[in-house]
């Protein structure tokens, strides 16, 4: 695997989850993420935090490469996923 390069300074985004995944086209799917936050009224709501479109093959590999990554982490017993 080749090296990530960073032209520029990218700022991390903090995500809790999936919250919708539509079809686009034939193989084109739109990811959007989120993360909670408290309303103005108390009430926890979700906020769309970053949307990707990608293929259907790159969305499966990002589903197994997260779901292993999990998978090892409770093996593990870790808090949290380690940084890469």
């Amino acid at each position: 695997m080749s090296e990530l390069v960073e032209p520029i300074v990218i700022l991390d985004t903090f995500v809790q989850g999936v919250g919708r995944v539509e079809e686009i086209s034939a193989n084109l799917f739109r990811i959007s993420y989120y993360a909670n936050q408290r309303g103005y009224d108390g009430t926890q709501e979700r906020v769309c935090v970053a949307k990707f479109i990608v293929t259907a093959d790159t969305m499966i590999a990002m589903a197994n490469a997260t779901g292993a990554r999990e998978a090892a982490r409770r093996l593990l017993g870790e808090a949290h996923s380690p940084m890469n």
